[in-house]
């Protein structure tokens, strides 16, 4: 879990502050329950990792707050806006980014409960 936030850092330096290492600034606590006062109704959780905050659905880890941005797993959602940023095929790190100004989308919260479906079907 800790390449992905340096591999974050490594391509996006002036959007990432360090995750994991020697500095672990958290996210603002009003930042991470603004993202889950916008899932209510699902089954999340987050718990503090690495600097971050992991987010968990259904009992399954689905991706990570900080920077105000929410890393969800990439697991081709095809309802997703199209700035939403995807990883290509080739990338190690499967995740998008998505931005604060979406913390309110009304596909968010099926955008979460979908993911963790999903992975609950690939395990």
């Amino acid at each position: 879990m800790w390449r992905y936030h340096i591999f974050a850092y490594w391509q996006h330096p002036d959007k990432f502050s360090v995750c994991g290492g020697d500095q672990r600034a958290y996210e603002e606590e009003i930042i991470v329950q603004e993202w889950l006062d916008h899932l209510k109704g699902l089954d999340v959780h987050v718990k503090k990792m690495f600097g971050c905050y992991c987010l968990y659905c259904d009992g399954l880890a689905v991706g990570w707050i900080h920077d105000s941005v929410l890393f969800l797993c990439e697991v081709l959602l095809d309802y997703l806006p199209e700035d939403i940023k995807r990883p290509s095929p080739t990338d190690k790190i499967q995740e998008l980014l998505i931005p604060f100004d979406y913390v309110a989308a009304e596909w968010l919260p099926k955008a979460v409960q979908d993911t963790a479906k999903i992975w609950k079907k690939r395990r």
